[in-house]
C-alpha cells in the first residue's frame, strides 16, 4: 500500500532548545509533536474512506479491520495506528522536506537534522505515555488515527532537501513543508495483512 501525507508548519529540534533574548519564542518540541498528529488525523480519516483495503468486503479486509479498530490505549486516550506489530506490518518513508533557509545550513541554523527528523517520526506514532498527551488532546475526544505503534516499526528511510521559495517572508527558520510517502507492506505474509499487499 503507497499513500502521501503532508505537514506545513514548525518542526523544530528534538532538544530543549533555549530562547533568545529579542527573538520570538521558540515552539515547544511536544507542541510540534502534536501539531503533526492533528495534521495527520484527517488525512487518515479520508484515507480509510477512499483506499480499497478498508472497505471490509472480503474476510481478511474484515479481519484486518477488526484489529485496526483496537485502540492503543495512552492514559485515558484511545489512538489507531495503522502500523501495528500485530498486523506484522513494516513502513517505509521518503520525505520531501522543503525548508525556509539555505539547504546548505540544514545542519546549524535550525538545529541538527536527525533531531528535527526524530520529532516529525515522534509526530507519526502514538504517544508512549501519558506525559505526551497532556493538554494536547482533550479527554474522551474521539479516538486518533496515526501512522505508527512505534517507530521502530519504520523500515526505511528517504529525506531530499530544498529549498522552499514558496514560504512566506514572515516564516520562521523552522517552518517546513513535507510531503511524506508511504509504503506499508508486510514484514511477514499473514492473512491479517493481505489486503496491504500492492496498491
Amino acid at each position: 500500500m503507497r499513500f502521501a501525507l503532508s505537514f506545513e508548519g514548525s518542526l523544530p529540534s528534538s532538544g530543549n532548545e533555549k530562547n533568545v533574548p529579542g527573538q520570538p519564542p521558540k515552539p515547544s518540541k511536544l507542541k510540534a509533536v502534536w501539531d503533526i498528529r492533528n495534521a495527520i488525523n484527517p488525512q487518515f480519516t479520508r484515507l480509510r474512506h477512499v483506499h480499497k483495503a478498508f472497505r471490509g468486503d472480503d474476510g481478511a479486509s474484515g479481519m484486518m479491520l477488526v484489529r485496526l479498530n483496537d485502540p492503543v490505549v495512552v492514559g485515558d486516550q484511545q489512538f489507531l495506528p495503522l502500523v501495528r506489530p500485530v498486523l506484522m506490518l513494516k513502513c517505509g518513508l521518503r520525505i520531501e522536506m522543503l525548508v525556509n533557509h539555505d539547504v546548505p545550513s540544514v545542519l546549524t541554523k535550525t538545529g541538527d537534522l536527525d533531531n528535527r527528523l526524530k520529532t516529525l517520526l515522534d509526530g507519526l506514532r502514538c504517544p508512549t505515555g501519558p506525559q505526551e498527551v497532556k493538554r494536547y488532546k482533550p479527554a474522551n475526544a474521539a479516538p486518533y488515527y496515526c501512522l505508527l505503534e512505534d517507530d521502530a516499526l519504520i523500515t526505511s528511510l528517504q529525506i531530499d532537501t530544498h529549498r522552499d521559495l514558496a514560504a512566506s517572508a514572515t516564516a520562521p527558520a523552522d517552518h517546513v513543508r513535507l510531503n511524506i510517502m508511504v509504503t506499508v507492506e508486510p514484514a511477514e505474509s499473514d492473512v491479517l495483512n493481505r489486503p496491504f499487499q500492492g496498491d
